[in-house]
């Protein structure tokens, strides 16, 4: 590669192959200024605008791979792209080049050879690779984030647990600036779940409200090791109570201008502040467990919101720990609720368990599990990618060996954070 060179780099790629070896192999040259990893081409775009980077490598299938470098080459014409695809022909060749593509390499990827045409590349494009290195302007107008609301009306079914990892996975598959609000104000555990604590919480801000600029916010803002941050609830039960559904609305409009995403994790009651939330929501993830109680208070909780109009977002149905054993089929859930089920997270007790007893989310400790690959395309759902996010089987049996080779990559190793 050029000698003094800064190479910023995005990969887009699938959930499943975000961590290839090349990948890391490829952050690790001593020119590669950084790497992003992305598995949401719609987030994958507008990173890339955004950041304008050196050279972007597509590994998806022909027709998506097509479609992602011509929608880099048309905005950004000086970014040199790489198309990764299972068959390299000359029919796939001539489409992929002349959308843009400056080369294209056959999977499975040989590293050498990657290297080489990076090499090559940016040997004689030193004028586009200069261009193509302009900071981006910390002055341009942001566009607005999307706020994501995870509610159930049934306690115990796992809405943090999949907010969390929501959170943290939306940061992977979209390397976008992904924010995760603890608004279980009296009892908040995305703390515990995350293994952060800190002595500034969202009360923080709300005594702060005419004061809601980047140094306050962050000052409060706790950042996990995933580079996802964090908004936790107050430390004390009886704070809840002072907090009203307008104040929160001011805190959640301060994040949304700074952040691309706010997941809001809330508590079982519709009162006034999780009202609020529903209601200015773009997607609300209603979760329920395959078990009577958790889909009765499911069914009235939709049929309420839908007659009040409360919602004016995208409402997605997620079924948690299904299947399970003795859980109810999934017809009989269909059925029961009369809204299609827009996904659901199988039941791994011992792996959630896990995570949850060690503070990493599962997306971390396991990301090839069922579990793990299920919250990860949850993840790319919400970032707008077009994925399977209903699976009754796992897609592959999964490796013995994982667990050893995250403990080995030092994932089980993330410090707890104070401040």
């Amino acid at each position: 590669m050029a000698n003094n060179a800064a190479i910023r780099v995005v990969v887009v790629t699938v959930p499943e192959r975000l961590d290839q070896e090349w990948i890391s192999r490829l952050a690790a040259e001593p020119e590669i200024a950084r790497v992003d990893r992305v598995a949401a081409t719609t987030a994958g775009v507008d990173l890339i605008q955004q950041t304008r980077p050196d050279l972007v490598i597509v590994d998806r299938d022909a027709d998506q791979a097509e479609q992602m470098v011509r929608q880099v080459f048309t905005s950004l014409p000086t970014t040199i792209c790489i198309a990764i695809i299972a068959r390299v022909d000359t029919s796939i060749l001539r489409r992929l080049v002349a959308v843009g593509a400056r080369d294209v390499l056959g999977r499975p990827l040989q590293y050498a050879e990657l290297i080489q045409s990076i090499r090559s590349l940016l040997a004689t494009e030193t004028d586009r690779r200069s261009r193509a290195l302009i900071a981006f302007d910390g002055d341009r107008p942001r566009a607005r984030g999307r706020l994501v609301v995870v509610i159930s009306p049934k306690g115990g079914s796992g809405t943090t647990t999949i907010a969390t990892n929501l959170a943290v996975g939306l940061r992977q598959v979209s390397a976008s600036r992904v924010l995760l609000a603890d608004c279980c104000l009296q009892f908040g555990d995305a703390g515990v779940h995350l293994n952060l604590w800190s002595k500034h919480t969202l009360v923080d801000l709300i005594d702060h409200l005419d004061d809601l600029d980047d140094a306050m916010i962050s000052s409060v803002v706790q950042q996990h090791s995933s580079g996802t941050h964090v908004l936790l609830a107050p430390n004390t039960p009886d704070a809840a109570g002072d907090i009203t559904g307008e104040q929160l609305s001011r805190v959640i409009d301060a994040l949304l201008d700074r952040f691309s995403y706010v997941i809001a994790d809330t508590w079982s009651f519709l009162d006034e502040v999780t009202a609020t939330l529903v209601s200015r929501a773009d997607d609300v993830l209603v979760v329920t467990t395959p078990e009577v109680p958790s889909l009765k208070n499911v069914k009235r909780f939709l049929e309420f919101i839908q007659r009040e109009g409360l919602v004016h977002g995208k409402i997605t149905l997620v079924i948690n720990r299904f299947p399970s054993v003795d859980g109810i089929a999934l017809d009989d859930v269909k059925q029961h609720l009369r809204h299609p089920i827009g996904a659901n997270i199988p039941s791994e007790g011992r792996l959630v368990t896990h995570s949850v007893n060690r503070g990493i989310p599962v997306v971390l400790t396991h990301p090839e599990s069922w579990v793990g690959q299920s919250l990860l395309k949850l993840a790319a759902h919400v970032a707008g990618e077009q994925v399977a996010t209903l699976t009754l089987a796992p897609a592959r049996p999964r490796s013995k060996g994982l667990a050893a080779l995250i403990e080995r990559r030092g994932l089980f190793g993330f410090a707890r954070r104070e401040s």
